[in-house]
């Protein structure tokens, strides 16, 4: 079932999510070799206190964190550590912010450097594949709609 959200609860969600952008951004740039996860998580953090968020990761079920960092073929929701990324890397960074009860979610894969023309290829076409998808994304279109075109 879906349940319609209103215009001022979807600017609350757009907040949080705002938030979520904010981290991504700051980190973007800083995403080189010798950099750790951990190092990411403490500006994670910080970003989402200075806007008065919770890391809503943090406390849930025991998880000390506020972000979750895979690194290569860990699929998702890592640990981050103070093990510094490597040349050609592929890290994904998730976090959830809340703000005001709300949530903003989301997960980005950085290339740590320079890395293999196959690690190129996957991040091309997954970004082509997510775009497809929010593209069906569309009022009267239906989940199925978005994971067909992804699939195709």
């Amino acid at each position: 079932m879906i349940i319609l959200k209103s215009k001022h609860e979807i600017e609350a969600i757009r907040k949080a999510c705002q938030v979520v952008a904010e981290c991504h951004r700051t980190i973007a740039p800083l995403i080189k070799p010798g950099i750790t996860t951990n190092d990411i998580e403490r500006i994670f953090e910080d970003i989402i206190l200075k806007h008065g968020a919770k890391p809503y990761t943090k406390g849930y079920n025991g998880y000390q964190y506020a972000t979750c960092a895979s690194v290569n073929d860990v699929i998702a929701h890592g640990f981050p550590s103070d093990k510094p990324l490597e040349e050609g890397d592929i890290v994904t960074i998730d976090t959830v912010a809340e703000l005001d009860g709300w949530l903003g979610d989301s997960a980005w894969s950085y290339a740590v450097g320079k890395i293999s023309p196959t690690a190129e290829n996957l991040m091309r076409v997954t970004k082509e594949c997510l775009d497809l998808g929010i593209a069906q994304a569309q009022p009267g279109n239906r989940l199925g709609d978005v994971t067909s075109a992804i699939q195709r």
